[in-house]
């Protein structure tokens, strides 16, 4: 009995191990157990993964390699695919990597190009052995292709040539594209480029016949597909140009002589870069400048240098402001016999070459607006004060324009003292003003409001000539307006110091309104005096301001601070110092000193040395030279 159990176990564990044998066999191949369906094994789905590039519309998919495989076949669809799903089914909008014998997949990774732009894909993969193929083996998820393409590469600058009119554009090499679309910014059409075969397989081209100084937008296409743009700038050869001798409708343009200019434009700046410009003479080729007449005044222009068809400077400026009509026009003489008389809208002329003094202190009250006009069109003209302008009656506006103005009563421009009267605008415009007390001064006041407005100005020795203290640009602090509103700009004060500590803007406690400073440069400051008092509940606005030699105290203490300060480039020599209650710290220290940045200083000169940095010729832009 115990035999025949033996051979029983022993017969089982033969039979067992034989059918382990058949099944490890059919496991290593399925290729012998249907010569019909022969195959290799597909490719393990878990080792499958896809890698999507962020700027051109493409994916590197990686696989497990099968052994024995000649290549793979890789296809992808914006649709899910099954079994049943042909190979390159159109209709599916399927694409097919692998099949074309000329283009074998023979190794993963694998990068499928010129994929559609924001689709999502599905992707399955089968191997291929002789005439033997796998099953599919699908990818368990989807990819996505890049929304839009950018293939183009931002040009450098040795890919924009000065003065030449053209930019090289540059991508992938071997992508798939046809042409650029080229278009001009502001402009309503674009223009078209094709790219060569050649082109496309390098990977650049030149984009040429484009306009100096001008902005572009610049596409690439392959068909009507975009594949990305770029914005460029077609920069001139830019040689050093100058504006000067400004007035309302005329300026000398010059320009290097390094670069023979023979043509220019002058155009306002609202209407673009010109293609062309106007041939100059033989005598203005050979001077390096020309006088451009014709001008509107007020009006900002850019004028344009040419050489050899293209632009190789340019220059942005606005002319003098033109004298408004309207007004009752008398000369000085007439003005001051009829004095007390005056009414209604009134231009004083003041053309002569001596000076004048204004011995009257109040404006009549029947005159509503006056000015006082510098009629020259060959620079300022000289005016000399006694007593500063106020007014009986209520005046809407007081102006000062294109006048060398020389203070010999020790007094302010403007000092309303009458409380029967008021100026509610005043404008100081193109003016030099010397040695003078102050500015505006406002004792008394019918109006409850007031608008100061300082522009292109040099105020020179401000205090200089007082015995004490100085009245600044706008002092205030004996009346409550219900607003206030005060504007410097494109203005330089030099040399401001009173005898003892002054403020330069100076309202009464609780004034509200709005104070701006901007374009401008403070030269040669005491540090005893204060630049604001009482503006704590003024909008204060500073921008592009320079000080320089000397110091101040921003505030004339914290109660003054600002409660809204808004300061976008302030900036101080090395050597400037600011006192303790400043401007936040929100400034910049410029690394030179005040010697450094205007060498003729002491001269009242801030022309910027001729080595000082661009970054550095901040402020009042009439000193960049």
């Amino acid at each position: 009995m115990m035999k025949n159990i033996k051979n029983i176990l022993g017969m089982g564990a033969f039979m067992l191990l034989a059918s382990l044998a058949v099944s490890s066999c059919t496991e290593k191949s399925d290729w012998d157990i249907d010569s019909s369906y022969s195959r290799p094994f597909g490719t393990d789905e878990n080792g499958i993964s896809v890698e999507t590039d962020s700027k051109i519309a493409r994916a590197v998919v990686t696989w497990s390699s099968t052994s024995n495989t000649d290549y793979y076949i890789i296809e992808i669809s914006p649709n899910e695919m099954t079994d049943e799903t042909p190979m390159g089914s159109e209709e599916n909008g399927n694409i097919v990597y692998g099949n074309d014998p000329a283009n074998r997949i023979k190794q993963s990774p694998y990068t499928m190009d010129n994929l559609a732009v924001n689709t999502t894909y599905y992707m399955r993969i089968k191997s291929i052995s002789g005439e033997k193929e796998s099953r599919w083996v699908n990818y368990k998820k989807t990819f996505a292709s890049v929304k839009e393409e950018a293939i183009l590469n931002i040009p450098t600058t040795e890919d924009l040539p000065e003065g030449q009119g053209k930019v090289r554009m540059s991508w992938e090499a071997g992508l798939a594209v046809d042409h650029f679309e080229i278009m001009e910014t502001g402009a309503t059409e674009a223009t078209s480029r094709v790219i060569s075969s050649t082109e496309a397989a390098a990977g650049e081209a030149w984009v040429e016949n484009l306009k100096s100084f001008t902005e572009y937008t610049i596409t690439i296409y392959n068909g009507n597909n975009p594949r990305g743009s770029q914005t460029v700038t077609i920069p001139g050869l830019e040689i050093e140009s100058t504006i000067s001798d400004i007035t309302a409708n005329s300026a000398v343009f010059s320009w290097e002589e390094t670069v023979d200019v023979d043509e220019y434009a002058c155009v306002l700046s609202t209407e673009g870069v010109p293609e062309s410009g106007t041939q100059l003479s033989p005598a203005d080729i050979a001077a390096h400048k020309v006088t451009i007449t014709g001008l509107a005044s007020s009006t900002e222009y850019t004028a344009y240098a040419f050489a050899n068809g293209s632009i190789c400077s340019r220059i942005t400026f606005t002319t003098k402001k033109g004298k408004p009509t309207g007004y009752t026009e008398m000369t000085w003489e007439d003005a001051l016999a009829n004095w007390d008389n005056l009414s209604g809208k009134v231009l004083i002329n003041v053309s002569g070459t001596e000076g004048f003094a204004q011995e009257k202190e109040s404006i009549a009250a029947g005159v509503t607006h006056l000015i006082f006009w510098g009629d020259s069109q060959d620079g300022q003209v000289n005016m000399t004060i006694k007593k500063g302008v106020g007014a009986s009656g209520i005046c809407d506006k007081v102006e000062f324009h294109n006048l060398n103005i020389t203070d010999e009563g020790n007094t302010t421009l403007i000092y309303q003292n009458g409380a029967s009267g008021c100026i509610k605008e005043i404008e100081v415009t193109s003016c030099t003003i010397t040695n003078i007390r102050g500015i505006v001064r406002m004792n008394a006041s019918t109006s409850n409001a007031m608008s100061v407005t300082i522009d292109d100005c040099i105020i020179k020795g401000l205090g200089r000539a007082a015995t004490s203290n100085h009245y600044g640009l706008l002092l205030s602090d004996k009346v409550t307006l219900t607003t206030l509103n005060l504007v410097v700009s494109n203005t330089s004060i030099i040399v401001s110091k009173g005898a003892s500590a002054s403020q330069f803007i100076r309202h009464k406690s609780g004034q509200t309104g709005t104070i701006t400073i901007k374009d401008c440069t403070f030269y040669d400051m005491s540090a005893s005096d204060a630049f604001c008092r009482d503006t704590k509940d003024m909008t204060m606005t500073i921008s592009n301001t320079l000080f320089a030699k000397g110091g101040v105290k921003p505030f004339y203490n914290t109660s003054s601070v600002a409660t809204t300060l808004n300061v976008n480039g302030l900036y101080k020599a090395s050597d400037f110092a600011f006192g303790a209650t400043d401007w936040g710290k929100d400034y910049t220290s410029l690394p030179l000193t005040s010697d450094q940045l205007f060498p003729n200083g002491s001269s009242e000169d801030l022309t910027f040395g001729a080595d000082v940095p661009e970054e550095y010729r901040v402020g009042d832009q009439r000193w960049n030279k």
